[in-house]
């Protein structure tokens, strides 16, 4: 806001480096980068705020000011309308200061003087000042618009399960994702298994759905269950591929997981084994006296 007063008071003369550095920043030691760093994040914030002109020009050189089309704009809407009055036609007209060119007018309209209209040199920079608050004001105020109106749940209050989905392609699985909401569970998506084991050493989920393949990795969801088994993590673990070899089948079993589906059908019945709600058992860690008992 100081920024913004100090281009307004100083147009059209630019503001360069060093007044900025002693008007925003007195009596202290800060980097030259700061006001480049300032005025950068204004005009960020002006445009997140959803105003795409342009509000500060950078004059090479020399410095900064005010956009001179939002100038011309704040000095429009500043200048009142002038005052009408019965003028006489025959009567000499005194102008004693430039006709707008925003107002134009024919032989037969006699001008008037509109001296008076204006207001005081000392009075724009408060005016101007009104006027970018008021900028800003109505930037900042279409920005909340287009926030949420009401606090967004992350899942529905009493869901009896949580399901960590991971596949690089989940518009794949609306159909098995809607059917498990229905059946009140939670289910949350992730695309890779780097952002599936940041996920599940942060919350914990009931169960686990992989698919198979992912990117260039054929075999992502065989190795991201062996991560969790190598790590302790028994978390239920469920494939979800297509047309999944014997082999392929029997080897994600011999790595921990619980099941092996190619259908919803199927998928379901596996997740029907699965103790929602129920904090899995605690594997012993090395050196201690003894198995750490499961709480439920």
């Amino acid at each position: 806001m100081q920024l913004m007063q100090l281009l307004i008071e100083r147009y059209p003369e630019p503001l360069d480096q060093q007044l900025l550095l002693s008007s925003l920043w007195p009596n202290t030691v800060v980097s030259n980068w700061s006001v480049a760093r300032l005025i950068s994040d204004t005009r960020k914030r002006f445009k997140d705020a959803g105003m795409d002109e342009s509000v500060i020009q950078t004059l090479h050189g020399r410095g900064y000011r005010l956009e001179p089309e939002l100038a011309a704009r704040l000095r429009i809407e500043t200048d009142p309308a002038p005052v009408s009055a019965p003028v006489s036609v025959s009567a000499p007209v005194s102008v004693s200061a430039p006709v707008s060119v925003l107002e134009p007018f024919t032989d037969a309209a006699p001008q008037v003087s509109i001296a008076e209209s204006k207001p005081s040199r000392s009075a724009r920079p408060l005016l101007w000042l009104a006027l970018a608050l008021a900028v800003l004001l109505g930037a900042s105020w279409h920005y909340l618009q287009q926030l949420p109106q009401t606090l967004l749940i992350g899942e529905p209050a009493g869901v009896k399960g949580r399901i960590l989905w991971v596949d690089d392609h989940p518009a794949n699985n609306e159909a098995e994702i809607k059917s498990l909401k229905q059946d009140n569970i939670a289910v949350y998506t992730t695309t890779s298994s780097e952002e599936a084991l940041m996920l599940l050493s942060m919350y914990r989920y009931d169960a686990i759905i992989s698919d198979m393949g992912r990117g260039d990795d054929s075999l992502a969801g065989l190795r991201l269950v062996q991560t969790l088994r190598s790590r302790g993590d028994q978390t239920p673990y469920f494939l979800y591929t297509i047309l999944p070899s014997d082999a392929q089948r029997q080897l994600a079993l011999d790595h921990g997981a619980q099941g092996v589906a190619v259908d919803e059908t199927k998928l379901f019945k596996q997740l029907q084994t699965v103790p929602w709600g129920v904090k899995p058992a605690v594997p012993a860690q090395v050196g201690d006296a003894e198995p750490q008992s499961a709480s439920n």
